[in-house]
């Protein structure tokens, strides 16, 4: 009876095995081309996004430079206006010549 049961067992579990593999192997084909596509739409995406910052950090550095020479032309536009060269610039002010002020007596500060 066992090599009966046995017997009947092997074929039922081989057409399970089949039926799960003809439809299994399929459905398991379309969620790895699903996957695949959409990873290459992300890497896609990913590569636009790439390309639109460094093209807006090249125009950011394109406006800075014009910034910066408009500033030195205007600078240099000034001092021709003042007489001035960049050294006197860069000179510190003349300290005044007067005394120090004595320090005061501390009945003659006021308290707040």
């Amino acid at each position: 009876m066992s090599s009966d049961l046995i017997g009947l067992l092997i074929p039922a579990l081989a057409f399970i095995v089949i039926v799960l593999l003809m439809f299994g192997l399929p459905a398991l084909a379309a969620v790895v081309i699903k996957y695949f596509k959409l990873r290459e739409r992300e890497l896609m995406l990913e590569m636009e996004a790439r390309q639109n910052s460094q093209r807006q950090e090249a125009e950011i550095e394109q406006r800075m430079q014009r910034l910066e020479d408009a500033v030195s032309s205007l600078e240099y536009d000034v001092r021709v206006r003042l007489g001035t060269s960049r050294a006197d610039l860069l000179e510190a002010p003349a300290a005044p010549e007067t005394e120090p002020a004595a320090p005061r007596e501390p009945s003659q500060i006021k308290a707040r």
